[in-house]
């Protein structure tokens, strides 16, 4: 029996960012740690810390290969950019972690993803990019959060699941149940109808926006960054998916519609994002 797969676009979810009080400060907004960036792909990780800055978190840190602190603190000074070595200690105090935008498979990059989610947390761990790689690697010994994101796009899923690109994309629907079950997590599977799996209901999420203008570097990263910023802002990890999705894709269709599919740069969404999310 075929599940059944609800159809969504910012137009059809009543999800919202709750309403700010007057008192509230940001301590009351989360903080966000992004893991990435190693030498050479520092932009990855400036582009997730700005979305999440962007997006509404209160306190943003980025945990990076040293060559980029100055390019990110020259971009973004609210982003608290620190360069890493493979002696930096866990934080401990972050309500979201975010790890693997500009993570290659490099030693660095291995060290990064195998400190950033060693200690057991109640917290949120969302992995993306490079992350996904080193999960396939270090599942069974490192993961160790019940509240996991995961947002591969199909090439990613294809190695989380041992299977081929052809495979997951000839049932994407049952490819994101399946990683989801493998990894005990809340998918997102991108691509043309990213596909939602949420884990705690068994139920599949398709949404309808989105189009061939983001399909370009980067977009991934701003897509991982608007997550952290609203699960940092108190929305359940799924619904926190679900609004990213929509947000996401609707900012491209918004692109899309006033320039053309072509040319899109990943940081040209952001703030368009931050647009949608205060109408």
């Amino acid at each position: 029996m075929n599940e059944v797969i609800k159809n969504f676009n910012l137009d059809s979810i009543k999800i919202k960012i709750p309403k700010r009080s007057k008192e509230s400060h940001k301590g009351n907004f989360g903080k966000v740690l992004v893991y990435g960036g190693s030498n050479g792909m520092g932009g990855a990780a400036i582009l997730a810390s700005e979305a999440s800055l962007f997006c509404g978190a209160g306190l943003v840190y980025l945990h990076t290969h040293s060559s980029n602190v100055e390019a990110s603190l020259k971009r973004n000074p609210e982003v608290m950019a620190v360069g890493i070595n493979s002696e930096y200690k866990i934080v401990d105090d972050m309500n979201i972690i975010l790890c693997g935008p500009g993570l290659k498979n490099d030693k660095w990059s291995d060290n990064v993803f195998k400190k950033s989610i060693s200690k057991k947390t109640k917290n949120t761990i969302i992995l993306d990019a490079g992350a996904l790689l080193f999960l396939t690697k270090y599942r069974d010994k490192f993961c160790k959060s019940d509240k996991l994101i995961l947002t591969p796009h199909p090439g990613e899923a294809s190695k989380l699941l041992d299977i081929s690109i052809d495979d997951i994309q000839s049932n994407r629907p049952e490819s994101a149940k399946k990683i989801a079950k493998k990894y005990n997590a809340d998918v997102i599977l991108k691509g043309s109808e990213t596909i939602i799996y949420s884990k705690e209901d068994s139920a599949l999420f398709r949404c309808s926006d989105g189009g061939p203008e983001l399909s370009t570097g980067g977009t991934g990263d701003v897509l991982a960054g608007i997550i952290s910023a609203l699960v940092a802002q108190n929305l359940s990890n799924i619904d926190a998916c679900i609004l990213s999705v929509a947000v996401h894709a609707r900012a491209g269709k918004i692109f899309r519609e006033e320039i053309g599919e072509v040319g899109l740069n990943a940081s040209s969404l952001i703030p368009i994002a931050r647009k949608i999310l205060n109408q």
